[in-house]
Order: structure tokens, then sequence, then C-alpha cells
């Protein structure tokens, strides 16, 4: 189906919706639940950083704080950008410290684009990261989550301790957590709309002043060359790491894990022969051939 332009009126704004059927994806699993974004007051001004998950989040959170607010005096990131769908919260708790935040607001979700509101006024970043790169990555990740974090009676399937056996499972289910490559697909089909900006991890590790700067004129945001140094050094993996607490989610992960290495290709070591095979029939199944070049190499 075509997408269909609706208009909406919120607080004297007009602000087109985009809506790809009548009825949104449903996303409701063990850590999201897409219907508290229902709650979330539209302002025009909003930033929405979206990804699958391990695409380089944080570091992303990091970097548009530290672009329009300048600076990063607070506790815990996750303050001033939380992760909206993510429940355990009542949603009147999570919309409030929504409502309470100054614009621009800076808002983090792991939603497939049609399971998201669409605003045209908003911004939206989405990230993506070679999948075994991810792969490795969310080993580690789930290696580090600490069961019982949200509450005593809540606990995840973080998948096998076995390295192999997670891999396997993963690439082709998404499991532990949710499907990769029908994340990437749900994006990739709206990749043309203007307030949409698609960032590979692998650019902003390795051309992170050109991102930043292309970033920037995105947002309609001038910086000038101390901006964009301080940027670039408080977005610095060395930094991030030192400064821990800023950006772990306080007692869900083993201390130091969640800002764990940050590098790509690990996967080199780890995989065998028939794993990256069985890696290059799926993602050419499941994506498009520009598509699935761009989430291997970040080039368009």
């Amino acid at each position: 189906m075509s997408p269909v332009i609706m208009n909406r009126t919120v607080d004297n704004l007009t602000l087109p919706t985009l809506m790809k059927s009548p009825q949104k994806k449903v996303v409701k699993d063990v850590m999201r639940d897409y219907t508290i974004w229902n709650h979330v007051k539209p302002r025009a001004t909003d930033i929405i950083i979206a990804s699958c998950y391990k695409c380089g989040t944080t570091l992303m959170q990091q970097i548009i704080n530290l672009l329009v607010n300048g600076d990063d005096d607070f506790e815990s990131i996750h303050q001033i950008s939380p992760w909206v769908e993510l429940r355990f919260k009542p949603a009147e708790t999570k919309t409030g410290l929504i409502e309470s935040l100054p614009s621009p607001r800076i808002l983090k979700t792991h939603l497939e684009f049609d399971a998201l509101p669409y605003y045209q006024d908003w911004k939206y970043i989405y990230l993506v990261r070679d999948g075994r790169d991810v792969g490795v990555s969310l080993y580690n990740h789930c290696q580090a989550h600490l069961n019982g974090a949200y509450h005593p009676s809540i606990t995840f399937d973080n998948g096998s301790d076995d390295f192999s056996k997670f891999w396997d499972t993963w690439v082709e289910t998404g499991k532990p957590r949710w499907p990769f490559w029908e994340h990437i697909n749900s994006w990739w089909q709206v990749r043309d709309l203007p307030n949409i900006i698609f960032v590979h991890y692998a650019n902003l590790i390795h051309k992170k002043r050109e991102e930043i700067t292309k970033i920037a004129e995105f947002l309609n945001q001038e910086i000038d060359h101390n901006q964009l140094e301080m940027i670039t050094r408080r977005s610095s993996f060395q930094y991030m790491k030192e400064n821990w607490p800023k950006f772990e989610p306080p007692g869900v992960f083993k201390p130091q894990r969640f800002i764990y290495q940050g590098t790509n290709q690990r996967w080199r070591s780890l995989l065998t022969p028939e794993q990256l095979q069985r890696y290059e029939t799926i993602i050419h199944q499941k994506l498009e051939p520009n598509c699935a070049h761009w989430v291997k190499t970040g080039e368009f």
C-alpha cells in the first residue's frame, strides 16, 4: 500500500502524519511496548534516534546531546534521552519524564518504522551496523545483562552462553532479541523521506567529523571548529568508557560492560567459514541488493 499523508492538529500545530496502513504494526515483547508512544505529546522539534540494537545508539545520543545542548552535565543520558517504548514503568511515569524535557527532545527507539508515529516536523536518525559486528556485540551485551534488573520476577532469555550457538540462532531469527533484518528493511523502505537520515556505525567511527557535520546540517545546527572538536572528543570511545556511569543504564548490566569495546570485525576470529557463508546467503535473501551492500560497507 502506498503511504498516505494525513493531517493531525496538536496544540495549534498541524503535523502531517504518514501512515503505511490504517493499523500500525503491533510490537509488544518482553522489552518493548509500542503503545507507550501513543502517550507522547509531539513537539515539532523532536529528534528520534532509532536502531535495531548494538549499532551505536548511545554514541549517537551523546553526539546529538552535545550538538543541541553543548555539554554533558547530566548524571545519566537515559534521563535526558529516554528509550520511549521500554516497558517496566507505568506509561504515565515515562511520559511525565518525556514531557518535562526541554526542547528539542532526543528520544530513543528500537521500533520498526511502521510501529512508530511519523511527523514531517520530526527528525529521524536511523543507525545501522554490519550484522557480523552486531551479532558479536549483542552476544557480549546479553552476557553482561543482569536478570532481575527491572524487577525480581522479570527474567530475559539472553541466549546461549556458547557464542557459536548464539550466533546461529541470532542470524536466522534475531533471538534472543527481535529480528534484525526485518527491522532494517522497515526503515530502508522510507529512506528517501526528507526528514530521515541514515548513519552507518563504521562511518561514525572512522569518519566521525564528517558524519557529525552531516548530522548537524540535517538538524539545522550550526557548529564551528571548536564545537566540532569538543563533540568529537566527548563522543570518543575512551571518553565514554572513562565516564561510563553517565552512559550505562544503572543496575541493568555488569559494571563497565555496557560501553564495552566499540570495535568492528571481531567476528573475523569467531565465525567459521560456514557461518560466514550463511551470513552472505541470509543478508541477500532478506535485503535488497543496495541495502545489503550498505549494511556491509556503509556505502550507498
